[in-house]
């Protein structure tokens, strides 16, 4: 197994912890509250199942970022995708209309760039704040990665949509005990194919061009 894999785990196993904690909290203490105020406590455990969810992508990924950094690859080696997401501020200016100085300071910038090794400014990985399906499908994208989390898209869209209600004040929505173990469950899938995923692109290479 790949040392990074390996790195990657650890994370997932202590996220998957304070997670198991939520459940444990609830269970012991909870019994002696009103139903209005247990279902308060479940509400209040989207937002941090959500800042886990988020968390171990982008950990995960910029992990991928630094591990790809320190490579030194040549960018005529590594497939399109990755260099692609490695020139998104260089290309940046191209969006729209632009000037002949705006595509000259690009071409500039291009050729400056076009012969030193691979690097992937790692601000570049970002969720949004709002790490939906589609964001998720993006981030694949600029790895050149398969989607394997497809059969969990209702799964993520569901608990982005919750806990965007929640934290917008909206009261309205009743979670319960099951609703949260159900989705610390399908969490713990979902960590563990993209782990599953991270491994077969660092153990194949997958980053680099077929020979």
């Amino acid at each position: 197994m790949h040392q990074l894999t390996e790195e990657i785990i650890a994370s997932k196993e202590w996220r998957i912890r304070e997670l198991e904690a939520l459940k444990r909290i609830g269970i012991i203490t909870l019994n002696e509250y009103l139903l209005r105020e247990q279902q308060q406590y479940y509400r209040m455990c989207i937002p941090y199942i959500y800042a886990h969810w988020e968390g171990f992508v982008v950990e995960s990924f910029k992990s991928l970022i630094t591990y790809l950094n320190n490579e030194q690859l040549d960018k005529r080696n590594v497939i399109n995708e990755l260099y692609t997401f490695s020139l998104q501020k260089v290309l940046k200016p191209l969006a729209g209309k632009q000037s002949f100085e705006q595509s000259y300071q690009f071409v500039e910038k291009f050729v400056k760039e076009f012969d030193k090794e691979l690097y992937i400014e790692p601000s570049l990985l970002t969720a949004n704040s709002n790490l939906n399906y589609k964001q998720m499908t993006i981030i694949f994208s600029k790895f050149g990665m398969n989607n394997c989390v497809e059969k969990y898209k209702s799964d993520i869209n569901q608990l982005v949509n919750q806990r965007n209600s929640i934290a917008h004040g909206e009261n309205g929505i009743i979670i319960e005990k099951n609703h949260v173990s159900n989705k610390i469950a399908v969490l713990q899938e979902v960590f563990d194919m993209i782990i599953l995923e991270l491994e077969n692109y660092l153990s194949q290479k997958l980053y680099l061009k077929s020979v």
